[in-house]
């Protein structure tokens, strides 16, 4: 079924879930992991849009809207901002 994935989407999903587990890793957020899903689904539909574009700076700035989004819709949820992405590979480097 993912060979049937264009590659913009896949793109879009390897930086969100590289974009959410950095999140993760230095946030101060509770454990609700009913809630993954819906922040991957936003982080892609934020991404999405600006890959294929030859600006890896638009991620970084549509990845850190859906990030503040997600912690205007819940005050325990704080972290760091993406500060630079690989639109080749997906890696993901915030601070």
């Amino acid at each position: 079924m993912a060979q049937d994935t264009p590659d913009a989407d896949r793109a879009a999903r390897v930086i969100a879930e590289n974009v959410y587990a950095a999140f993760c890793r230095q946030a101060t957020l509770p454990i609700r992991p009913m809630e993954e899903q819906t922040i991957l689904a936003r982080l892609v539909e934020a991404i999405r849009p600006q890959i294929g574009n030859g600006a890896p700076g638009a991620i970084v700035e549509a990845a850190n809207a859906a990030l503040s989004a997600w912690e205007q819709r819940d005050p325990e949820v704080r972290g760091p901002r993406v500060v630079a992405v690989n639109p080749i590979d997906g890696a993901v480097t915030v601070g």
